[in-house]
Formats: structure tokens, sequence, C-alpha cells
């Protein structure tokens, strides 16, 4: 009787290191990271702290990880195997950042290899880890394209932008916004010893891993919701007016705060499912918001109002401390393509506005193509701009300015 063969050697892997490399793999392919991360990361929660900790410093510093691989495996990226350059941008991040001792990072990152079936590469996953240094200072180590590196530091200074990659490098804190009694959600987050910061008016910053936001104090009665700080001072351009429009409205924080003011707020958004959800968090904080689907590309929609508020669609290149892989996903070509886009929206939304009424533009990012250029076509007179790019507070990247429509 022949032989069995003999059954292939079972990985020793960690499960959050693991999942870590899977979820870079899931980005790689165009999937959101924690979305994919939500999906992947093991249960327990060391692992899954793990995992996320992994994946999210990798993409932060994935410039600098890759200068350290080509450097070591004499060979571009490009050229490997989608999981090896996945777990070996994992492992070589806990070496450079983190204290995991050298053996382990090493031993644990040919294990990976053999649970991501590249057991192939076991030999060359070891030597390139043994023989990598990653780059701490020089433009590769701000974590961000070149030509991304280049537009900021032309606008805000090399020291302002050294400083500012050094705060998006970090963990992203969490903001909420109460929805009353600003006092008494602070009081509730520090008996349960949720160190919060007043940032602005009802507003608190938390640390960036305080816990799972739907176990936070006050979520399930609905007395927060999460929202930006750099959102809401978006937001409060608008005045105090009976009704107010918010055309762009998903994912609805920005309506939640308009009706946490008073007003009547008629949201449309490009996807029902996005609204769904809007729905789904005014509900829990108790308020009302109007939504219906529309597309304000594509054209206006009856009514008029005296102000409206565009937060429109954009590279989001303002929020590449929260969602870091969107660095490495955007071009220049996007920028003048959203461009475009945010013009054909601004336009439509303007021609609801009441005589004498006003508009708020805003976008997600910093690049003056999306903001201020776009702005500049309505010809409109600008009564406020809000932007804070390049902060260091850990606050996202807006852009936003009233403007008053002519009587």
């Amino acid at each position: 009787m022949a032989d069995r063969p003999s059954a292939r050697p079972r990985s020793r892997a960690n499960a959050g290191r693991v999942a870590a490399a899977r979820v870079l793999l899931a980005v790689e392919e165009g999937q959101n990271a924690d979305e994919a991360l939500a999906r992947l990361a093991p249960h327990d929660p060391a692992d899954r702290a793990l995992a996320w900790n992994v994946a999210l410093g990798a993409l932060r510093h994935r410039s600098a990880l890759d200068a350290g691989i080509v450097a070591a495996a004499k060979r571009a990226v490009w050229t490997l195997d989608p999981p090896v350059l996945a777990l070996l941008r994992g492992a070589l991040y806990e070496l450079a950042f983190m204290r995991t001792p050298p053996h382990a990072a090493v031993d644990q990152a040919v294990e990976v290899a053999r649970a991501l079936d590249s057991a192939h590469a076991a030999g060359f996953v070891n030597a390139v880890l043994r023989r990598a240094e990653v780059p701490h200072e020089g433009s590769v180590a701000l974590g961000f394209p070149a030509w991304l590196v280049e537009r900021w530091e032309g606008r805000i200074g090399r020291e302002a932008l050294i400083a500012y990659a050094a705060a998006c490098a970090e963990p992203a804190p969490i903001h909420v916004v109460a929805r009353e009694d600003a006092a008494g959600v602070a009081q509730a987050f520090h008996k349960a010893g949720v160190v919060v910061v007043p940032v602005a008016e009802g507003v608190f910053r938390l640390p960036a891993r305080a816990g799972r936001v739907d176990a936070l104090p006050g979520f399930a009665e609905g007395r927060w919701w999460v929202m930006d700080p750099a959102a809401v001072a978006v937001v409060d351009l608008v005045p105090d007016v009976p009704v107010v429009l918010d055309t762009c409205a998903a994912p609805g924080g920005k309506s939640l705060r308009l009706a946490a003011r008073g007003m009547r707020v008629q949201a449309t958004d490009l996807e029902p499912g996005r609204l769904d959800r809007l729905q789904e968090n005014a509900a829990r904080v108790g308020l009302a918001v109007d939504a219906r689907v529309h597309d304000w590309s594509v054209a206006p929609m009856p009514g008029q109002w005296p102000a409206v508020l565009v937060d429109a669609p954009c590279t989001a290149l303002g929020l590449v401390r929260r969602h870091p892989e969107l660095r490495w996903r955007r071009t220049e070509a996007d920028v003048r393509a959203a461009h475009e886009r945010q013009k054909r929206i601004l336009r439509n939304a303007a021609t609801v506005v009441a005589p004498g009424g006003c508009i708020v533009y805003a976008v997600c990012s910093p690049e003056p193509e999306e903001g201020v250029e776009v702005a500049a076509t309505l010809g409109w007179r600008v009564e406020a701009i809000f932007q804070n790019e390049g902060n260091q507070e850990g606050a996202d990247v807006f852009w936003g300015c009233r403007m008053r429509r002519p009587r």
C-alpha cells in the first residue's frame, strides 16, 4: 500500500497578523481599509487590535516600508507577488515602528507566508526582513506620494508639512457631537473612564483607541454622534434659518448638526443605501431629517431655499489620517476630474437658493482646484471661509465658504 502524501505543515501564524496581511491585500484590490478590517479582523480582542494596528500602520508608512523592501530585495515592489508584498509590509512595520522582537516578527512573517499559501517565498521573506532598513528621514519618510508632498510643501512649507505628516502617522482620534446637554455627555464619558477634551461647542475629542463606538456611553441612548470638528465648523457656516437643504448629505452628520440647531432639514444624496443609514442615525439620536435621492451633478430639483449646504464629493485628501489608503489611490488626474463634477453640482445647487439666500460650499480636500477655484466659478460674494490645511490637532482637513446670492 502506497504511503499517503504528508499533509501540508500547519501555519503557526498569529491570527491578527494573517488578518492584517489579508486586509492589505484587500486594500490593493480597491476595498476600504476600515470595512476590510471589520470583516477580516479576528474576534479575539488582542488579535483584533493587532490586525488594526499593523494594517493601518503599514498603510500610513507605506512609502518608507517600500523603500526598505526595494533596497533589501533589490527589485521593485510591483514585481513581488501581492501576498508576499502585503506580509512584508506588515512585518517590516512591526520591526520598524512597534516593539515586536526582531526574531518574533521574522518568524511570524514566515508563518504568515504559509497561511497565505506562499510558503515557497519563506526564504525570500526571511532574507528581506533581516536585511531591510526603513528610512526615518527625507521625503519618503513623510508617508505620502511624491506628487502630494510637492503640492503640500509648496503651499504650507516644509516645516508645517513635517508636523502634519507626523500627526497623520498616528491613529486618528474619535470626535463626537452632543445632541444636547454637552456637560452631561462629557460627565458620562468621564464616569466610564474615557478622557474627553472639548474642542468646540458640544464637540469632544476621544482617544483614538477609546474602543468600539457603539459600546461607548451614550451611544445607545442617542446622546451623540461621531463627527469631525472640521466638518462641524463647515456646517456652522450655515446661518440660522427655518429650513435648509443639505444636497450631498450622507453619511448624515451634517444634517444632524443642522437639525440639532432647530432647523427643518431636507437631505438628498445619490445613493439610497447611504440615505437609509442617515435615517437610522437620525432615529437613534431622536432628530427628524427628510431624505430623498437626487443627483445634483445631473440637474437641480424644484424648490427655493434660504440656505443650501453643498459638501461636494471630492478626492477626500483631507481624510488621509483617518483613511490612510486614500493617499495611495488618488492622482492629480483625480483632482482635475473632481473639479469638473463639483462645478456641475454647485451650479445646479445654486439655482435653488432663494434671492438673498446663501450657499455653503465645502470639500474634505485641501486642493485649491476642488475648493476655492470651484467656489469662484459661481461669482457670488463670499461672506466667510473655513480652512485648516496642515492642522496638527487630529482633525480632518476641510475647505469651505459661505456665499450670498444677489437679490
